[in-house]
This record gives structure tokens, C-alpha cells and sequence, in this order.
């Protein structure tokens, strides 16, 4: 079962996607305020791996995935091969990757371990700390 942590990524990335004019076919919810996009079947897999987020363009040809990692899911072996193979899968524009913004240089490392090709289109999120973790104190 996926984390509360990882859900609110999971959002974060759908509502990116859709904000790029992307028009989401597949979604691994439920996410707390996702909505209509909870009802929404999970995304196909892709060899081996299923995005948490996928979408397409209107012309119906270009499709994006999207992935949601938590400061712990990063630096996994199986992070490195579902990105790989997500970023460059037949037919694929653009690869959603979000994180903590912490993270976020771990995540650089990844991508650099991964050598993925210069021409693969990444849109990174970086989500800040306060809105993918609970909160720590009496007064957030």
C-alpha cells in the first residue's frame, strides 16, 4: 500500500501533467483531493514497470507518464530501472518525475547513474517538504 507521502506526490504529478494540457488516462489513486481522476484506471504498464500517472496529448500519439518518489523510494535500484525504461519507452514525450524538494539531488544522481540519452524530456517537480509531509509541529 503506498504511503500518504507518496499519494500526495502522485498528485502533485497528475496536476502538472494536466496544467501542461496533457488529459490523464490512467491513475493510481485514490489520492486525498484527486477527485474524479480517483475513478480513474491505473496506468498500463510499461514492460515491466506501471507509472503512477499517465496521459496524452491531444493528437493522441505522444503519451507522458509520471512517477512519484519519496525521499526513500530514491535511491532503490528499481527507481533507476523504472525511470530508464519509463523515459524511454516507444511513443513517450515527456517523463513527470516528482520528489521532495530535499531530495532533489539525490534525484540528480539517479539520472546521472541512469545515463539517460540528453534528448529524453524530464519535467521535474520538485514538491516542497511542507506539502508531502505531515506535519511536525502544534502549529502547521
Amino acid at each position: 500500500m503506498p504511503s500518504v507521502e507518496h499519494q500526495r506526490l502522485v498528485l502533485w504529478v497528475a496536476r502538472k501533467m494536466v496544467a501542461d494540457g496533457l488529459v490523464l488516462t490512467g491513475f493510481d489513486g485514490p489520492t486525498p483531493q484527486g477527485g474524479v481522476w480517483n475513478d480513474l484506471p491505473k496506468p498500463q504498464s510499461v514492460g515491466a514497470f506501471r507509472p503512477d500517472v499517465s496521459g496524452a496529448f491531444a493528437n493522441a500519439v505522444d503519451c507522458a507518464y509520471g512517477e512519484a518518489k519519496t525521499e526513500d523510494d530514491i535511491d532503490r535500484p528499481h527507481t533507476g530501472d523504472q525511470v530508464r525504461s519509463l523515459a524511454t519507452a516507444r511513443n513517450v514525450c515527456l517523463l513527470y518525475l516528482a520528489v521532495p524538494r530535499s531530495a532533489a539531488y539525490r534525484l540528480d544522481r539517479v539520472l546521472a547513474r541512469v545515463a539517460l540519452p540528453r534528448t529524453t524530456r524530464i519535467v521535474r517537480i520538485h514538491v516542497p517538504d511542507c506539502f508531502v509531509r505531515e506535519a511536525e509541529n502544534d502549529y502547521a
